[in-house]
This record gives structure tokens, sequence and C-alpha cells, in this order.
């Protein structure tokens, strides 16, 4: 590790010797059990030199750098403080924006390591638009769709630890672009994208009777559901989807009873 974070901090090194360290790094901070690793990472300035990796102009750089941060952040506390405060956030989230598809990826890949089970990173967040920025991801089409289905699981994964607070209303889930284009992906032509999108939306609509209202008045919730339902139906018979389609069915059968359901079985604010 100690070689690794010297290389990075050598700004004589080539592009090629680089991406060597950075690689070397991922796979130090990757094993399960790899908390005195991640902790020496920074110790030795390895968080420090990773985040100046992400204002280099080799994209692949920037994108490896992005997935070191991200591993090393994943259900480590410390980490993810420290690195909040070097104030990557921001960096990451227009990382995300980018052009090239794998640096997108990895980039909200880093963020969602970051700001998970971090109430005040998920703040910060929302300030720097993270809302509007999963809305965009989802809403065009055009998008790579590896990038949509992370937006939907962090979106799920926003909406259930909202819950695990108590649900009370929170105006980024409020936006009814946002809920919509959750909606609109239960239509995707992709199964799995399909089954991330109806994930989220029983997040979303489990959170409150304000949050739920929107997704059946003004995101045409049910139409969503009926439409799937049709599709599930058809997939059933076949041999290669059937399982997912079942699996599928259950949970478009779990919304359509909390979409019916009186508001006092609902979360309140």
């Amino acid at each position: 590790m100690k070689i690794a974070i010297k290389d990075l901090q050598n700004s004589s090194l080539s592009t090629e010797e680089r991406q060597l360290a950075l690689q070397e790094l991922l796979v130090l901070v990757e094993p399960i059990d790899n908390a005195i690793d991640v902790a020496d990472l920074n110790k030795l300035g390895g968080l420090v030199a990773l985040v100046n990796e992400l204002e280099r102009d080799e994209e692949e750089l920037r994108t490896t750098a992005a997935w070191v941060l991200g591993k090393a952040s994943q259900n480590n506390p410390d980490v993810q403080k420290q690195i909040l405060h070097l104030g990557v956030l921001p960096r990451l989230i227009h990382m995300v924006r980018s052009s090239y598809s794998e640096e997108a990826v990895r980039a909200l890949y880093a963020v969602s390591a970051l700001i998970r089970n971090f109430p005040f990173a998920q703040e910060e967040f929302y300030l720097e638009g993270g809302s509007v920025l999963l809305q965009e991801i989802m809403s065009n089409t055009s998008t790579d769709i590896r990038l949509r289905r992370k937006s939907l699981f962090l979106l799920t994964d926003l909406a259930e630890q909202q819950l695990e607070i108590g649900g009370k209303q929170n105006s980024h889930f409020a936006d009814e672009r946002l809920l919509k284009s959750a909606v609109d992906l239960m239509g995707s032509s992709d199964l799995d994208t399909q089954e991330k999108a109806l994930m989220a939306v029983r997040s979303l609509a489990r959170l409150n009777s304000m949050t739920l209202k929107k997704l059946r008045d003004l995101c045409q919730l049910e139409a969503a559901l009926e439409n799937l339902r049709a599709q599930l139906q058809h997939l059933m018979k076949s041999e290669e989807h059937a399982e997912l389609a079942q699996d599928m069915e259950l949970l478009r059968q779990e919304v359509m009873k909390i979409m019916s359901s009186d508001s006092s079985d609902i979360v309140e604010q």
C-alpha cells in the first residue's frame, strides 16, 4: 500500500504507472476484512492522493480513483467521514454527469457508498442537486442502462433509510418528476431495470400518504402496474423468465396492496 500511494504522489509517473498503482489500491481495499488497510490508506495520505486523481485529465484515472474511493467507503463510517471532509462529494456528482459511461457509473457507485447510512452526507448530496441528478439519469433514455439501474438502487436505498427514521415528509422525495421517472422505468424493456424500478416505487409508496397520493394521482402508477401485470403474465409462460416474472408479480402485488391501503397503514409525517 505504501508503494502504491507513493507512486500516486509522484507527479512524474506515466498514466499507465498511475493506473497500476490505483489498481493495486483497489485490490487492497477490496477484502471484507480490510478495516486495517483502509485505516492505513488515510494515515499514509492515500485518500488525499485518490481525491487528487479525480482531477486528472485522463478518464481512466478518474474512473479507477472513484472506484477505489467507493470500495474504501463501503460499510466504513470512519472512511466515509474522512472522504466527505475532503470535499469530494461535489466532484463525484459532477463526474456522474460525464459523457464517458464508465466514469459516470463508477462515480455514482462512489457517491452511493459515501452517503449510505450517513445522514449528514445525504444532506450534502441533496444540496448538491442529488435528487435532480437521479431524476435526470432515470428519465434520459440514452443514458447507460447500468447508470439507470444504479440510480434506482440509490433512490430505493435513500427511501428505505428515510423509512427507518420514521418516513417523515422529505421534500427531496416530493418532486413529481423524480417519482414519475421511477414509475416510467417500470415499463423499461430491461427486466432488471423494471424490477429495480418496482422496488424503488414500493419504498417510495411506503414513505407517507402525500408521496403515495402523488404516485397514484400524478404518476399514473395504477396504469403502470396494470401494464406490468400483463407483461409478467406473458413472461411466466417463458421457461427462461418464469421465475423472475413470478418474483416481480409478488412485488407488484405488494405495491398494489400499499396503494389500496388506508392512510393509517402508511407511515405518516
